[in-house]
């Protein structure tokens, strides 16, 4: 049986891929029309927990486990630092679609092309970044991380985890992503 770490963040790129259907839909119902009350604040919803639980949960945890694969036997060093890089990238990326999008939210006048294309780039960059990690890094993490690395993980995550972002805060944001992918029609994500 596979530890819970990895099981977490196979699940966690499981909910992420849900996500980024839903917010595809979302942003295709935004697209067909200028104001639906009831499609930005979902798209706010996914831009927070797209900005938060990657960033202060799900990454931290993922460098940590990529490190430690650093370690064995296999020469995968340059897709580890690509694949870390692309954690900042990411980060990024949110950023900008989420200054556009809350700005819109705010009544202020941005471009649609610019819009949808700070979303897509981030699309486009979470998919690729994650079939990377589910194609290469995970299976050689499953195939060659022991126990005892698990171990060192373990005691790693418990030195630097974030204060701020406890258990329940976890939970707040798996709450978070069950809402907007339960709220989207599965139609709209087809």
């Amino acid at each position: 049986m596979m530890h819970k770490i990895y099981q977490q963040l196979c699940c966690d790129h499981k909910q992420m891929q849900q996500l980024l259907d839903a917010f595809e839909g979302l942003l295709e119902q935004l697209g067909k029309q200028d104001r639906d009350p009831a499609t930005l604040p979902l798209i706010l919803e996914a831009l927070d927990y797209f900005s938060v639980y990657p960033d202060q949960w799900h990454h931290p945890i993922e460098d940590l486990v990529f490190e430690q694969l650093l370690g064995k036997t296999v020469d995968v060093r340059d897709v580890i630092d690509k694949t870390l890089r692309e954690h900042n990238q990411i980060a990024d990326a949110t950023r900008k679609m989420g200054q556009l999008f809350y700005a819109v939210a705010n009544d202020a006048a941005v471009e649609r092309e610019q819009l949808f294309s700070a979303a897509q780039e981030y699309i486009v960059l979470q998919r690729k970044h994650m079939q990377r990690e589910n194609e290469i890094l995970l299976p050689l993490v499953a195939d060659l991380l022991t126990q005892e690395d698990w171990d060192c993980i373990q005691d790693k995550i418990h030195q630097r985890q974030s204060a701020h972002f406890n258990a329940g805060v976890k939970r707040l944001y798996q709450a978070v992503y069950k809402d907007v992918a339960n709220t989207v029609p599965l139609e709209a994500t087809a």
